[in-house]
């Protein structure tokens, strides 16, 4: 295909940092406080940044990411940052590590999740060998089970790989599903680099196509291989070999266990349609096991070492002088570049906060048809109406061509009139796209269509009259219509929000490119901009 021949991917890790997770020396140029959070150990390097282990005021273990200089003084990569922070929020569930505190407004942006301790999947099977069968099926249940809260939360991981798999005592744990996503609408993306690691990929990541959340279950079933074989279905060796086989040869399964063979091969199907979702994945591989672990042996051995050395590090480090946390910086909003989005970002509702714990809680972006503007209309052509009216007095004497025209333009402004009125008599509708999903209300009822339900969603322009409209997962059901037309079947799909059908062409025309921008954000993995 030709098409993968400029592709240029980022090291899965920088030089001297491939375990990262193992507790290391802070390095002399490290910063003693990050926040409100003590510093002390280093974890590791990555393509963001570094990351560090810290304790909270209350004592609890956090890993604090932090981005590279670089990074940091992108005001585009700021600005994606902290809306990735706002949706990674969003991500609940078991098996994923919960981000508990960020500040994409410090010299260099950073985010605070919860501390898993056990060693990365990478460096169990580098130490121990591959995991046996029962424990990759219930490595498979987590990993599928972490990606049903991502996708719900309106994100894809785009860089599932051993390393972001954590081995804890009760399952795994992935890590970094927010981070890829900011990194990869950065300077560096212009520059040619793609964020991922070689032999994960997805074919459509190689050759730049649409990334989806299937893309996720393609990663998965190649972390699979490594878990249950020591290596990837596509082998090693260059980045260039690598990524020409996951787009033009078959994956190696040769050496995986047969009872794990039908778990796997279907997520590594070439067209991404026909891969199963993570959900399906759940209903394959069935009920976890009765067994008190789930880990073998040795690996057990390496989550109680961490658990030790957690133990054993000091309360703060020694030693150091602390560094004052720089003053805050005012926020500052860029617009994406449109060569990396289809639209301007969407303005948003400001986030709020709370002065006390410094939480960022995700709003969205909001919509709201109104009576105002509605009757304003109704009124303008009420006013025409009866001026074209008093054209069509024999005492004004006007000739008969003017008066059928004044005749025509009458029944032409009362009709607009009658139908702004109706208009404005409804319930006014409120839109909002957020991380979790649509949700529509008029004050009364709310319905909403989490991302995991849609399998497609657009806006649809009809003349004067443009939409919204989704396509639902065969699962799920067109909930009942709020009036103004919504939730009404158009097309194969549903018709969810009339946009700004009430207002003039260029407030309607802002408002469908923020639209648009809002849904290529937040619903990524639906979202269809033709």
């Amino acid at each position: 295909m030709g098409c993968a021949a400029n592709l240029a991917v980022l090291p899965e890790r920088v030089a001297g940092a491939s375990r990262v997770g193992v507790v290391q020396p802070l390095p002399p140029n490290a910063p003693s406080r990050i926040g409100d959070y003590t510093l002390l150990a280093a974890l590791g390097r990555g393509a963001m940044g570094s990351v560090y282990l810290a304790r909270s005021r209350g004592g609890r273990p956090i890993a604090v990411k932090v981005a590279r200089a670089e990074l940091a003084d992108n005001p585009e990569f700021r600005e994606r940052f902290r809306r990735e922070v706002e949706m990674a929020r969003a991500v609940g569930g078991f098996w994923t590590a919960t981000v508990v505190d960020a500040d994409p407004d410090a010299d260099r942006p950073w985010m605070a999740t919860e501390y898993i301790p056990g060693p990365s999947l990478q460096q169990v099977v580098q130490d121990h060998g591959p995991l046996p069968e029962r424990a990759v099926r219930r490595l498979a249940g987590g990993l599928a089970e972490a990606l049903v809260a991502i996708h719900g939360a309106g994100l894809v991981h785009r860089d599932l790989k051993p390393s972001n798999v954590l081995l804890a005592d009760d399952g795994p744990r992935v890590i970094d599903f927010g981070i890829a996503r900011a990194l990869e609408h950065s300077a560096l993306t212009e520059a040619g680099i793609v964020f991922g690691t070689p032999g994960y990929l997805s074919p459509e990541q190689v050759i730049g196509g649409k990334i989806t959340t299937q893309s996720d279950v393609f990663a998965l079933g190649s972390v699979l291989v490594y878990a249950a074989t020591g290596g990837g279905p596509f082998g090693e060796g260059a980045t260039s070999a690598l990524v020409y086989r996951v787009v033009h040869q078959e994956p190696d399964l040769s050496r995986v266990p047969p009872g794990l063979v039908p778990l796997i091969v279907p997520c590594l199907v070439r067209e991404p349609v026909n891969r199963p979702t993570p959900a399906r994945l759940l209903e394959a591989i069935g009920p976890p096991s009765a067994e008190p672990s789930w880990l073998p042996a040795q690996v057990r051995t390496m989550v109680e070492q961490r658990h030790t050395e957690l133990s054993k590090l000091p309360a703060k480090p020694p030693t150091r002088v602390l560094v004052e946390d720089p003053p805050p910086k005012s926020p500052t909003l860029v617009a994406p570049s449109p060569t990396n989005t289809p639209a301007p970002a969407p303005t948003r509702t400001p986030a709020r906060t709370d002065p006390e714990r410094k939480e960022v809680r995700p709003t969205g972006v909001r919509f709201k048809t109104s009576r105002a503007v509605g009757l304003s209309w109704a009124g303008a052509h009420l006013v025409a109406s009866l001026v074209t009216a008093s054209i069509l007095d024999p005492v004004v004497g006007a000739p008969g061509a003017v008066r059928l025209a004044a005749g025509i333009a009458f029944l032409a402004f009362a009709v607009a009139a009658i139908r702004l009125l109706i208009g404005a008599a409804r319930a006014p509708l409120t839109l909002d796209v957020g991380p979790d999903g649509i949700t529509l209300s008029n004050g009364t009822h709310t319905r909403r269509l989490p991302w995991y339900a849609i399998s497609r969603v657009k806006v649809e322009a009809h003349h004067a009259r443009p939409w919204l409209m989704v396509w639902l997962v065969s699962a799920a059901k067109t909930p009942d219509t709020l009036g103004r037309g919504s939730f009404t079947r158009h097309k194969g799909g549903v018709r969810v929000y009339p946009i700004s059908h009430e207002r003039y062409r260029k407030r309607r025309d802002r408002d469908v490119v923020e639209l648009r921008s809002a849904l290529a954000w937040y619903g990524s993995a639906a979202y269809d901009p033709r």
